[in-house]
């Protein structure tokens, strides 16, 4: 598995793997939301989008929001954050996620963070034991909703 930046020719790719991968969310099909999945071209101007590439094909992505980046939520000035960590359906359960959320980790130690952040939905429990089973812990004062109807979790891991 290779796990690097996305090709301007990936975008439309990486749009379809994350509404694929949010589609249990059940948020209306008119919700803004999924237009911002889609737009990864719009992401990677403020912030960094991975994917994770397996046997030639895309199958996951993260987006990265380091300093700076429009795409930070809830990060403090000495947190990474990750966003859209997202693993095509038909590639679940082969390490992808796994794969990328290592890569974020490594790189906040690398760009000398004290910690890892993000936020994830309440219907996301497989994310949520992925999280878990890597050494985050849940900080509930953060947790936010964004939209009505959407309640995001939040997670940390000290590095």
């Amino acid at each position: 598995m290779i796990i690097r930046p996305v090709r301007p020719s990936e975008h439309a790719r990486v749009g379809e793997l994350l509404v694929a991968a949010y589609a249990p969310s059940g948020m209306p099909p008119e919700v803004p939301y999924w237009s911002a999945l889609r737009d990864t071209a719009a992401r990677t101007r403020d912030a960094e989008v991975w994917v994770a590439e397996l046997d030639g094909a895309v199958v996951g992505t993260v987006t990265w929001a380091g300093h700076g980046s429009g795409q930070r939520e809830i990060a403090r000035e000495d947190e990474a954050e990750f966003r859209m960590l997202a693993v095509d359906p038909t590639a679940q359960g082969r390490g992808v996620g796994q794969a990328l959320l290592a890569a974020v980790a490594e790189r906040a130690r690398q760009d000398g963070y004290a910690a890892l952040v993000l936020c994830s939905a309440t219907w996301m429990a497989p994310a949520h034991r992925l999280y878990a089973r890597a050494g985050f812990d849940r900080i509930p004062e953060r947790d936010w909703t964004p939209v009505p109807g959407v309640d995001l979790l939040a997670y940390r891991k000290a590095l």
